[in-house]
């Protein structure tokens, strides 16, 4: 295929974040975009401001046979009337990952994927060959806060990608080279159990570039053993790790640590966005800078100068009774990733948790490990279930949690009474967290409201 087939490009589930970024690029590209989506979000408002058009209804649109290529989220069901419309038109349809794979074929890409902190890690990446002049195409699964976006045009051989393990996704990216950060079971109703989810990510890494390289969390070494990548680089904080991070301090959000690999050396870099699992974010998208022809020098400022994403560790409020603080975290292990740093930022402070479980599949299949996880908080409020692409589960509810969690004792919320019974009666000093991967982020803008007020 070549880009200049298409010039009329029609988004099916343009609101995703992964699916805006496309669009956004594709308008860059001088496309003609447009698309559709089941509700209006701050992500289709900001498409809409750049002159993207955006429709929430599903009738087939009047022009749609001015369109050339359809591309679809594979969350939209093949029954959509305008899926359906394409098939019978002969209208081209890809799907999100095919149109990535397609652009990184020309590229040198580097590639992140992970069950936990592939998004942190490809916006650390993305900044740091952004500030050190590599100017790279990125792609990344949230909205940088520092740069207000999700996509970087790019002018240079570089791109960076989230390798996205839904649908298989990241074995349709071309990948010069690759970062794992976790191989933790996820979306079992796609992988049908968890040796078919291993061998999706043994897959992708063997589709790696052997002239690029590929790096490893140390606690993978024996699936990078069934990779058997010839250039395999493990980063963590052992002797194990060739790129290795060591005297971790942190001063509330702030974290500063040495990092060595081969002959660099990096005393007291500074990272500001907070937690452990943040420091090893932060070396693997050093590592991968380095490999990539970053000079070691400019390291220390490029670092201490990310701001983080939104929705990872994201702090909305601030004040001597109450931080706010709002994450994406919609898996057990990555809720005990972000509660355990919390509890040690905050290490005095009472911590109340919302949670909204995503898809009744995960709810089902990681009950107990969402009830053992949340348990870390002193109160918790659960939603129902975000069913995104799904139908509901019998016998799966927010209750499927609650009914294994034995120290702390729900309290069941929705989305109308959320801020409310969030902010109601706080001890002081407390952090609040919103957690998941729904809608429950619709919720942020009227907790900070809430809490401005009453300070």
């Amino acid at each position: 295929m070549e880009l200049t087939q298409y010039r009329s490009v029609f988004f099916l589930g343009i609101g995703g974040i992964g699916m805006s970024a496309l669009a956004r690029w594709c308008h860059l590209q001088g496309m003609h975009v447009r698309g559709y989506d089941r509700t209006e979000t701050p992500l289709t408002q900001q498409l809409a401001g750049l002159g993207i058009q955006v429709s929430y209804s599903e009738d087939i649109p009047s022009d749609i046979k001015e369109v050339d290529l359809i591309v679809r989220t594979p969350a939209v069901p093949s029954d959509h009337p305008i899926l359906m419309y394409a098939h019978a038109h002969t209208i081209p349809v890809l799907k999100r990952a095919e149109l990535l794979g397609w652009i990184s074929q020309s590229l040198k890409c580097l590639s992140v994927a992970g069950t936990h902190g592939k998004t942190s890690v490809t916006a650390m990446l993305t900044h740091i060959m952004k500030a050190a002049g590599n100017d790279p195409l990125a792609f990344v699964g949230g909205i940088l806060k520092q740069y207000d976006s999700n996509v970087f045009a790019g002018n240079s051989v570089w791109m960076i990608a989230e390798a996205d393990e839904y649908d298989r996704s990241f074995l349709k990216l071309q990948s010069y080279a690759a970062i794992v950060t976790a191989i933790d079971p996820d979306h079992l109703d796609i992988y049908g159990n968890i040796e078919a989810f291993h061998q999706g990510f043994i897959d992708f890494g063997k589709q790696v570039s052997t002239e690029g390289y590929f790096i490893v969390h140390e606690s993978l070494r024996d699936y990078a053993l069934r990779v058997q990548h010839p250039n395999t680089i493990f980063y963590g904080t052992t002797a194990l790790a060739e790129a290795r991070i060591s005297e971790v301090r942190s001063k509330g959000t702030e974290s500063w640590f040495d990092f060595e690999f081969g002959a660099v050396k990096l005393q007291n870099l500074v990272l500001k966005v907070p937690g452990m699992h943040n420091i090893l974010n932060a070396a693997a998208a050093i590592t991968m800078a380095l490999k990539s022809g970053v000079s070691p020098a400019v390291l220390p400022a490029i670092v201490s100068d990310f701001q983080g994403v939104r929705r990872r560790m994201d702090i909305r409020f601030v004040s001597d009774a109450v931080t706010y603080i709002d994450d994406y975290a919609h898996h057990p292990e990555e809720i005990l990733a972000v509660l355990t740093s919390v509890r040690s930022i905050f290490p005095n402070h009472h911590l109340r948790v919302a949670f909204q479980p995503h898809l009744y599949s995960r709810t089902r299949d990681f009950q107990q490990g969402f009830a053992q996880s949340l348990e870390l908080a002193d109160e918790v409020l659960l939603l129902d279930i975000y069913p995104a692409r799904e139908l509901p589960i019998p016998g799966i509810s927010m209750r499927s949690i609650a009914d294994h969690m034995y120290t702390v004792q729900p309290v069941f919320t929705d989305l109308h009474t959320l801020a409310a019974d969030l902010l109601n009666a706080l001890p002081k000093p407390s952090v609040v967290m919103t957690l998941g991967a729904g809608n429950i982020d619709t919720t942020v803008h009227s907790i900070v409201k809430r809490l401005e007020v009453a300070a």
